[in-house]
């Protein structure tokens, strides 16, 4: 596989969910930066540290799926808040939100299938359609009634397209509002006039095929030099500077995960297409946030996704990447609490 090829899976197969534990990192030429995170920006303090006593939630086709709930002291009558995370990170990617609301709502999180402490999937069924069961189940079996505020990132935005698909009357009858960060309905690979997306495409089965045949030595070789490993998590999933900590975080949440969390799930992004899907979101007070310089999502996929929903309202954060929750928290929280309010003036 040339370097040429490794850097277009680089450049738009997100690149910051798998890439880490990949042969990917030698075709890289880069320098550990030590940026000093400016005034406000968010750092590490605590993270991976709120939990909540864990449950399994039983999918369909019987994995366990990890389920965390965060109960406020006393009834609030708010909605319940369900987070569903995106490729090769965790439930505890939404840690500065996870903070800030669980003191007033019922706060539902889950490690994807294959993802985390959840239990690992075929190949063949990491799919939307399962994805989408998934997050029906956790709702069914963990989110309790009244109205819900579901909040995906990236492949969890695309969890909740497949739920909205699958499950249109549970959506009606359940869902308030929708937040949907960072994400994509379609056409993500190939890249529209970008003959790499074409590229990226036709070489998608060797690429997998070569990750697969040296899993092991990958898993082994991830976990001995971090830098270019983390130089390049910092470079895909921020815009701007953070914490050395922060970035380190984000590292080991996805080096925790199993190259296979890369190789099974990259698939998807090729024949994803929910553009239509989104008119079922048509009446639900919708937020679509996207990064300005995301390189895994390009903010175009989101102006995509506002345009097809008359309720949905963008907001770009100028200079962020691709993690907007963790790099923008205060403000994205600020968001959360306008999408909370027109849900349930």
């Amino acid at each position: 596989m040339s370097v040429r090829l490794w850097r277009v899976a680089v450049a738009t197969g997100g690149a910051v969910v798998g890439v880490s534990a990949a042969g990917v990192m030698a075709a890289l030429t880069v320098r550990r930066r030590t940026d000093v995170a400016p005034a406000g920006c968010a750092d590490a303090a605590g993270m991976g540290l709120l939990r909540s006593p864990g449950r399994a939630v039983i999918a369909e086709d019987g994995v366990p799926l990890h389920v965390e709930v965060d109960q406020p002291e006393s009834e609030t009558g708010a909605p319940t808040l369900v987070f569903v995370h995106g490729w090769a990170l965790t439930q505890d990617s939404w840690h500065y939100q996870r903070a800030r609301f669980r003191a007033s709502h019922r706060v539902v999180l889950y490690d994807q299938r294959s993802h985390g402490r959840s239990g690992r999937s075929g190949r063949a069924q990491c799919s939307l359609e399962r994805l989408g069961g998934d997050l029906a189940a956790v709702i069914e079996q963990a989110a309790g009634d009244g109205p819900l505020v579901l909040v995906g990132h990236s492949m969890g935005g695309m969890a909740i397209m497949s739920f909205a698909e699958q499950f249109p009357e549970r959506m009606s009858e359940r869902v308030a509002a929708v937040a949907l960060l960072s994400t994509s309905a379609g056409r993500l690979l190939p890249l529209p006039g970008r003959r790499s997306g074409n590229l990226l495409v036709k070489a998608s089965p060797p690429v997998l095929s070569a990750l697969t045949t040296v899993a092991p030595a990958i898993e082994a070789s991830r976990r001995l030099g971090g830098s270019l490993a983390y130089e390049l998590t910092r470079r895909m999933g921020f815009g701007g500077a953070v914490s050395d900590e922060l970035v380190a975080f984000v590292d080991a949440m996805i080096a925790a995960n199993p190259v296979s969390v890369f190789t099974d799930f990259y698939p998807l992004f090729a024949r994803l297409e929910m553009h239509e899907v989104l008119r079922g979101l048509a009446g639900t007070p919708t937020l679509v946030v996207a990064g300005s310089r995301d390189a895994v999502t390009p903010v175009r996929h989101s102006r995509r996704i506002a345009a097809r929903i008359p309720t949905a309202e963008l907001t770009v954060f100028a200079r962020a990447g691709h993690l907007v929750m963790l790099e923008r928290p205060a403000e994205l929280n600020h968001l959360l609490e306008s999408l909370l309010d027109r849900a349930c003036p």
